[in-house]
């Protein structure tokens, strides 16, 4: 009799046991979840970097000290539709932002993108930022001027993928809104301010289908190559985490909380 019910005890602890675990499981925020919050801003902040290499050429026509990237622009006539070509070469270039690229972005733009109705298509040709191989199509429309006088812009990412030095890849389309809030009455790109909505699909480095939702606008500051405020949703497995980019400050965190409250923080990929 006693060991019956020693058994018995036995047993029901380790079902207690077993349900604690699968509670504490459960409520704990999953490596593919956290895989998948890492790719999203990951994919963010390189696709966005992109803009910023195509503004810079548009507003220097390249050069520098290493005279690196070269742009090419056809025709040279100032008449659009146009073709610019921003060249890194194959070995490379290093940017002031210690980020090195390699390869080509080609940009046809239809107008200036400062007139409502433009539009900016950028395309990669064996394109690289810190060897990380970027594919896919980045359109920028410019949609007219919001309730506030502010300029807003359509942005979209077709057939983006992401192939990271050890060979592991992920891929995402994106279909955001931005608005210029600061910095549009002035010709320096340094003091632009954005927000973005919007959302993205994808799947992760590990094969998960994810969706993003911006629930509290993205904001991103020219002089920061990181996004620095701003909360989104991101659902994996069918279970929706927040990742919140912070209270504006400029670095590479952001926060991620689970299902049931936990929090992790991260950092946005950087392999150099």
């Amino acid at each position: 009799m006693k060991i019956m019910k020693w058994l018995t005890a036995a047993a029901l602890g380790l079902a207690v046991l077993f349900t604690a675990c699968k509670k504490e499981e459960s409520a704990a925020i999953l490596p593919e979840q956290l895989t998948a919050a890492e790719d999203q801003t990951t994919a963010n902040d390189l696709y966005e970097d992109v803009d910023d290499q195509v503004d810079d050429a548009i507003e220097t026509r390249g050069g520098g000290p290493a005279d690196c990237p070269t742009v090419t622009i056809v025709p040279l006539d100032g008449s659009y539709p146009r073709t610019m070509t921003i060249d890194f070469g194959t070995d490379g270039c290093t940017g002031p932002d210690g980020r090195v690229r390699k390869g080509q972005i080609v940009v046809n733009l239809t107008d200036s993108l400062s007139n409502a109705g433009a539009v900016r298509t950028a395309t990669f040709v064996e394109f690289y930022v810190d060897d990380a191989h970027l594919e896919g199509t980045r359109t920028l429309t410019n949609t007219g001027l919001d309730a506030n006088g502010n300029p807003t812009f359509t942005r979209t990412v077709v057939g983006g993928k992401i192939t990271y030095p050890n060979g592991e890849s992920s891929s995402w389309e994106a279909n955001h809104t931005i608005t210029l809030v600061e910095g549009a009455e002035t010709h320096s790109l340094l003091d632009n301010v954005w927000e973005a909505t919007g959302g993205a699909t994808g799947v992760t480095r590990n094969g998960r289908a994810f969706i993003t939702e911006i629930t509290t606008p993205l904001v991103r500051k020219r002089i920061c190559r990181w996004t620095v405020a701003g909360i989104k949703t991101l659902t994996v497995d069918g279970k929706a985490l927040t990742i919140d980019y912070g209270d504006g400050t400029c670095d590479r965190k952001a926060t991620v909380t689970g299902p049931n409250g936990n929090t992790r923080e991260i950092l946005i990929r950087w392999w150099r």
